[in-house]
């Protein structure tokens, strides 16, 4: 059932997102999603709803220093820039007609507290591919990722549009370590820097010291 792979993301627009971009992620919500429906989970104190066993993940499972995760590597980037942009937020004064001052005059101010005006910085990386490999069933795999249409952060506006996902057999498992023994995952390492080992990866849970791989 679980065989080697390679998985390929072509991409459109460039990706806003860490480095590592663990595909394993992906995949884990694409399964709870179709399990129990889209929920808001990133909201403070919300969770998923869950009955009975966690829905299977299409992936195999190692563990590593008594740490257990999912045989899948963090992101392969194909040729690359990495680039820069912002996100703005100003008030629009034409609207402020809109706002409740409690029956006296008030003003906008736009220099600090709720209206305050951004100029965010925000990092993207424009790829021609992305490559992970796994160890994993590749049929389930692209049925999850068939839903997929954007990878990272700010897809609302653009970015992380996936033109195609390839899936195909791998001669060799990649998922931890390619032929020149390059590290291509975070794995648990007394001493290293605080990383997660499975999804969901910011949660404290799942966290603790880990080697990362080099990008």
């Amino acid at each position: 059932m679980f065989e080697p792979l390679r998985i390929t993301a072509t991409l459109r627009t460039g990706v806003m997102s860490d480095n590592f971009l663990p595909l394993d992620a992906i995949l884990y919500y694409q399964v709870h999603r179709r399990a129990y429906g889209p929920q808001d989970v990133t909201l403070p104190g919300a969770k998923i709803q869950q009955q009975g066993n966690p829905p299977p993940m299409p992936l195999d499972k190692a563990t590593i220093n008594d740490w257990w995760m999912w045989t899948c590597s963090f992101a392969q980037w194909g040729p690359h820039s990495d680039g820069q942009s912002f996100w703005v937020k100003r008030f629009d004064q034409s609207l402020s007609g809109l706002i409740d001052f409690d029956g006296k005059r008030g003003k906008i101010d736009s220099s600090s507290g709720r209206y305050k005006g951004y100029n965010m910085p925000v990092f993207y990386r424009h790829a021609l591919y992305i490559h992970w490999y796994a160890t994993g069933d590749p049929d389930a795999i692209r049925g999850l990722l068939s839903d997929v249409t954007h990878i990272g952060k700010k897809v609302a506006q653009g970015f992380g549009r996936i033109n195609a996902w390839a899936v195909e057999p791998w001669p060799h498992h990649w998922w931890l370590r390619d032929s020149r023994g390059k590290l291509m995952r975070a794995i648990p390492l007394q001493g290293g820097v605080l990383y997660g080992v499975r999804p969901s990866y910011w949660s404290p849970r799942h966290q603790t010291e880990c080697r990362l791989p080099d990008v």
